[in-house]
């Protein structure tokens, strides 16, 4: 009895070592967000995340090997939200084109909430970055990338009717135009000057024209921006409301 009760003991303070282990990391990385988004990239650093956590350098260290690993995981974690939103977004739709203009949505939205990550994005891709990032992370985000390129490939394939070859190529522009976005949004373009001053509604208006150029069915479920709008914040308050329950 005394043995089990000491297994049973030892299990729970297993399970409270992990806790802890895991809510430091969580208070790591929103303060590494933090310092991004007031200082940019000049602000974060191993010593500028242990003042704002409290824990020693030593500690941060215990969890990433430099702040490159840290930024990459920013991006992970980020891409990782994105990809549970996109499989919402695909149940909620009722057509093609809905499930495509919906996701684009999320996405849109997704990136726009977060500029301070967003405009990591590129970053982390390049080659110059990633040699200075761990192998274990490095492994990580090609993962992750593999696990968003299967969804867009899925969100075309799937009833579409496209060739292999249609799919991959559509996949491939639908891809450019929601990164371009997303980088616009990142940097705060000045696009008023430019000639642009609804750029949401020239993003919605340019989607339809590409999907136009695919062929893509025409329906009347995702023709109205508030309207698919209001579809994608509810999909991702409930994605959020659902991380909290778990947390």
């Amino acid at each position: 009895m005394k043995d089990k009760c000491f297994i049973s003991g030892f299990k729970k303070s297993k399970d409270r070592k992990a806790q802890e282990l895991e809510s430091r990391d969580l208070l790591i990385l929103d303060v590494a967000r933090q310092l991004l988004e007031e200082g940019g990239l000049q602000g974060l650093s191993m010593q500028a995340i242990a003042n704002h956590t409290e824990y020693s350098k030593g500690t941060i260290y215990q969890h990433y090997g430099c702040k490159e690993d840290v930024i990459t995981q920013l991006v992970i974690t980020s891409s990782q939200r994105l990809v549970s939103l996109i499989e919402s977004a695909l149940l909620s739709g009722v057509s093609l084109r809905h499930k495509i203009t919906l996701v684009s949505t999320v996405f849109f939205l997704n990136a726009q909430s977060q500029p301070e990550v967003a405009r990591l994005v590129g970053l982390v891709k390049s080659a110059d970055f990633r040699v200075k990032v761990s192998a274990q992370y490095n492994l990580k985000l090609e993962e992750n990338e593999g696990i968003m390129l299967q969804r867009v490939l899925s969100m075309f394939g799937n009833g579409s009717g496209f060739s292999e070859q249609k799919t991959l190529d559509a996949a491939f522009g639908w891809w450019s135009m929601q990164w371009g976005v997303m980088d616009v949004l990142a940097n705060g373009w000045d696009l008023e000057k430019m000639g642009y001053s609804q750029p949401e509604q020239c993003f919605f208006r340019s989607l339809h024209l590409y999907l136009d150029g695919l062929g893509v069915e025409l329906d009347d479920k995702c023709h109205d921006w508030p309207s698919l709008q209001a579809q994608a914040k509810t999909i991702i308050k409930m994605e959020k409301n659902e991380n909290e329950g778990l947390s």
